[in-house]
């Protein structure tokens, strides 16, 4: 069946596509301005675009959705999903992306957390991702809540995606089945609460919890589905978007601004983060075909390079900033000028983010099609083994 090519924008990297570049970037951007937005003194008509790092957090999970069914979809055409062996190496991949920077945060938040110095397995559900998986995340790294909902996406997915189709045979109809059970899981899940009257348990029970939360990244594997097995509506969709984005634009304008109605209707509750992440999926057909000036990418897809490492540092370079500013004694003079303290966080946000992508992320990265060893593992990155040593040692 035909489906639609990815337009390469990185000759370095020939699975890059442009459109998804800048879809990752204005996600992560999204998330760093509304943690900034936290800090100095700004106005309310600008503060309440600090929401905005909600709707970046949905947008990774639809993108994450899409491009890992994608992989999916590719690998089993391959003949290369269909066993336990089979997964244990798409499992590999991923948690060789996904895990070194993620305990690289995790010891440095543990060292250096806002509400002080924790030891070493105050927090040992934090190491298997179990920090908020049926229940509200601690107080502590607060962040890793998506990360989570990530990773047990990668690891049940694939299971489930066996176990219905050694049922159903067909892979079309498996992958979704799949993806629906998840869905089914999430609305379950919401529907055994009741009634929230205040916003921030509603946030925490709800929103940053990985069984209500799965569903949206279902949504970007039912994209995903839809453009291997069925390019026509994949390009319906695109052509809908700009139907599509206003929609997004009305439903985020409306919630960001009148959380007491949310508040009031249960209804609104159980559907609300269903409905966003759905019109977020609607998006990915059109920046799925969004192609570059020229072939050249430039800040978007550096952007989208480094969003990981951006992700995980933000918070740590906001409190080591900060601190900074005390040391030097200009701490009242600069926090309360965002002219002057946001473009101070970004500049570090992107210095740090550009090393560990260089010195972490990237190097692990080169280990997922060599054998795994010590040897290895130190040979690809002796800074992150440092790191996490000097880390543990401070303990």
């Amino acid at each position: 069946m035909h489906t639609t090519t990815a337009t390469n924008t990185d000759p370095s990297n020939p699975s890059r596509v442009y459109g998804l570049d800048v879809f990752r970037a204005v996600a992560v951007l999204f998330v760093l301005m509304g943690h900034s937005f936290q800090h100095s003194k700004i106005s309310p008509q600008i503060e309440i675009y600090g929401k905005l790092g909600i709707l970046g957090v949905e947008l990774f999970f639809v993108l994450s959705g899409f491009l890992i069914g994608s992989i999916i979809m590719r690998l089993i055409d391959e003949k290369r999903f269909h066993s336990l062996l089979d997964i244990y190496s798409f499992w590999k991949r991923r948690w060789l992306r996904t895990l070194p920077m993620y305990f690289v945060a995790l010891l440095a938040f543990i060292r250096f957390d806002y509400h002080g110095r924790h030891e070493l397995l105050d927090y040992p559900e934090y190491f298997v991702f179990m920090q908020n998986f049926a229940h509200e995340i601690a107080q502590f790294f607060e962040l890793s809540w998506s990360l989570a909902v990530e990773e047990h996406f990668y690891l049940w997915f694939p299971i489930a995606f066996l176990i219905w189709h050694g049922i159903m045979k067909r892979v079309w109809l498996a992958i979704i089945l799949t993806a629906v059970t998840f869905i089914i899981i999430a609305y379950a899940f919401r529907l055994s609460h009741p009634l929230f009257s205040d916003w921030n348990e509603y946030n925490r029970t709800i929103r940053l919890t990985v069984l209500s939360r799965m569903d949206a990244i279902m949504f970007g594997v039912l994209m995903a589905a839809t453009k291997h097995y069925w390019s026509v509506g994949f390009e319906w969709v695109r052509r809908a978007t700009p139907f599509t984005a206003p929609l997004l634009l009305l439903l985020c304008a409306w919630w960001f601004t009148d959380i007491e109605h949310l508040m009031q209707s249960r209804k609104s509750q159980i559907n609300l983060f269903t409905v966003q992440s759905i019109l977020c999926a609607l998006l990915l057909p059109w920046f799925d075909g969004l192609r570059a000036i020229h072939g050249h990418g430039g800040f978007f897809v550096v952007t989208s390079k480094l969003s990981y490492s951006l992700y995980l540092v933000h918070i740590l370079v906001i409190m080591a900033v900060n601190n900074g500013l005390r040391s030097l004694r200009i701490f009242d003079q600069i926090y309360g000028n965002p002219f002057i303290l946001y473009p101070i966080y970004f500049s570090f946000f992107y210095l740090v983010a550009w090393i560990t992508y260089h010195q972490i992320e990237k190097p692990f990265l080169h280990l997922r099609d060599i054998p795994l060893n010590w040897r290895s593992v130190t040979h690809a990155s002796w800074v992150a083994i440092l790191v996490c040593v000097a880390l543990i040692v401070l303990f």
